[in-house]
């Protein structure tokens, strides 16, 4: 009986460390949430390994790509990368922008990110 709770004991600490790592997302510890807050509008392409910096637009944060000629609202962006200027390192999902639709930035959602020195 003590052998069985000690089994169940280790695999309970396996599951809760496996589900903490699915919600940190790629860079381990910034609460990079990896689920699609996006669903209901159609992935157009995906950008992998792009540069850029963290611009406000409005009330909004949003990613300013690095030749300045394209701009992000990623749905799911951390608060710890919410600062004006901040250089960073992404790859994210660009989301479509439905027809009569005006935003302040293409929609995407954020697979991962790194903050640039």
């Amino acid at each position: 009986m003590k052998e069985f709770l000690w089994n169940v004991f280790v695999c309970f600490c396996l599951l809760l460390m496996v589900s903490c790592k699915s919600f940190l997302g790629k860079s381990g510890h910034d609460g990079l949430s990896l689920t699609d807050c996006l669903n209901e509008r159609k992935s157009q392409e995906t950008l992998r390994n792009q540069q850029g910096s963290i611009m406000q637009v409005a009330d909004q944060y949003v990613i300013l790509s690095q030749d300045g000629n394209s701009r992000y609202l990623a749905c799911n962006l951390p608060e710890t990368y919410k600062k004006e200027g901040e250089k960073v390192s992404y790859t994210l999902i660009v989301k479509e922008i439905y027809p009569n639709e005006r935003l302040i930035a293409t929609p995407a959602y954020l697979t991962e990110i790194i903050l640039k020195p």
